[in-house]
């Protein structure tokens, strides 16, 4: 039922712990998410909206993303890849899953007026209203291609296994240029694929944008559009899951191997790259290519789905 059903998750399990409104979502909502912070007071400054507040603290408006396997949205997200968003007031504090950790703590400290409280609730509600009432999805997938595509400068180069090399390790933030090349140069690693399938993405999620600045006329239409916008991120995980980690089946965002609460970038890469740097030997080196294939294959299907040719 959820993955052929549900539009997206909304996780609220720590929403207050003190000031400062934090968000992190898988990235077609972010566009969603700053809309409706705009149209929120904010519970520790009403003479500016949540939004304003936001961008002029230090997360400076930056939407974190949903790698974590150790949130209650890693079932949505991670094994299902349903759309999901993380928002709340604070980060992390002292008495966190203590036995301290209970209202007399909260009405004392972490939200004596319960003004947080109610704020968090408003901006919940309204992408709620927003995910449930506008007749397209406020999915923007252009946002995914834009965390992940490289400049078209870059793009223009990917005949040279050199900057391909050095392209997938930005992508990737994991290491400098430099780190990079010192790392995979010698080991025939083609990143090629990867960036073709984020230009696809890229193409689709600005095509189906346009599908709905024009309009679609017809109640199945509509239907059909909205489909495509709700399981392209079902098409980012899949059925094999991570390599010796199965349960998580997204490709793009999960945990760290090594940290449940860490989030990574093309997870099933980055497992790729620490085993063969350990081991050193060519079938692991070959791993790390199989694995850049897999997430460029889900992420062109993810391209397919949004143009309405894979279902």
């Amino acid at each position: 039922m959820l993955a052929s059903r549900a539009v997206a998750y909304l996780n609220a399990d720590c929403a207050v712990s003190g000031p400062g409104f934090r968000a992190s979502a898988t990235p077609q909502l972010d566009d969603l998410i700053k809309q409706v912070a705009k149209e929120v007071r904010d519970p520790d400054n009403t003479t500016q909206s949540i939004y304003e507040s936001w961008i002029r603290s230090n997360n400076s408006g930056v939407i974190g993303r949903l790698g974590s396997g150790a949130s209650d949205y890693a079932s949505f997200v991670q094994h299902v890849g349903v759309p999901a968003v993380d928002m709340l007031f604070g980060g992390g504090y002292p008495v966190y899953h203590s036995m301290y950790d209970d209202f007399t703590w909260m009405e004392k400290f972490g939200d004596p007026m319960f003004q947080r409280h109610v704020a968090i609730a408003s901006v919940l509600g309204l992408v709620a209203l927003r995910l449930a009432d506008d007749e397209f999805l406020p999915f923007n997938y252009s946002s995914y291609a834009s965390e992940l595509k490289v400049s078209q400068h870059e793009s223009k180069q990917l005949m040279s296994e050199h900057i391909a090399v050095i392209v997938f390790v930005y992508l990737c933030k994991q290491k400098s240029a430099e780190d990079l090349e010192k790392e995979m140069l010698g080991h025939s690693i083609d990143a090629s694929p990867l960036i073709k399938s984020i230009q696809d993405l890229s193409t689709a999620a600005q095509e189906i944008n346009i599908e709905k600045e024009e309009g679609v006329k017809g109640a199945l239409r509509v239907r059909e559009l909205n489909d495509r916008l709700m399981m392209a991120e079902r098409a980012l995980t899949d059925r094999d899951g991570l390599s010796g980690r199965t349960w998580y089946k997204h490709l793009v965002y999960g945990p760290s191997k090594y940290d449940d609460y860490g989030s990574k970038s093309f997870p099933g890469v980055d497992d790729a790259v620490d085993t063969a740097k350990r081991v050193k030997t060519k079938a692991s080196w070959e791993h790390v290519q199989h694995e850049i294939w897999r997430v460029s294959r889900a992420i062109r299907h993810a391209s397919l789905v949004l143009k309405g040719e894979l279902r």
